[in-house]
């Protein structure tokens, strides 16, 4: 893995004083321990105290967010969350993690959720190339389906 963190790391999960060397870095192994544990993870804030550069960021867990309506299933005001401070050298320094969740985590089905869900370039080329030359959705989805294993 980058920073040489080993897979045990990632799911033992961040650590206050853990180093990354950019935030890329940083967002890739919580997004990682968040799919092993269950949770998909999003950025909540950063600082850029008047430069181009981000000074401290954010990340928390997608149901951190406040109820907007009464009828929101999702949000439930969840307190995990990672923050992490640029330092003197250009490195990400972790700075503080909650890891109390007040929802079920849901390993089984993480890769299911938004934040963990991919599609390969190959097929993303394909899907552009069929768009273009009018192929219908549904024979595009039937395909996708053969070709990644599917009924």
């Amino acid at each position: 893995m980058e920073n040489g963190f080993t897979k045990d790391d990632v799911v033992v999960g961040p650590i206050s004083g853990m180093r990354f060397r950019d935030k890329d870095s940083l967002f890739a192994f919580y997004k990682e321990h968040a799919q092993l544990k269950g949770f998909s993870v999003v950025k909540r804030n950063s600082n850029n105290k008047g430069g181009d550069t981000a000074r401290y960021i954010t990340y928390c867990c997608d149901r951190a967010r406040i109820h907007k309506t009464k009828f929101t299933t999702k949000s439930n005001n969840c307190k995990a969350r990672l923050t992490a401070v640029l330092d003197g050298f250009g490195c990400w320094h972790v700075s503080k993690v909650v890891h109390d969740h007040n929802h079920d985590l849901l390993p089984s089905i993480s890769r299911l959720m938004a934040g963990h869900r991919s599609v390969c370039d190959s097929l993303k080329r394909d899907l552009l190339t069929h768009d273009r030359s009018s192929i219908r959705p549904s024979k595009n989805i039937r395909r996708a389906e053969v070709q990644c294993g599917g009924p």
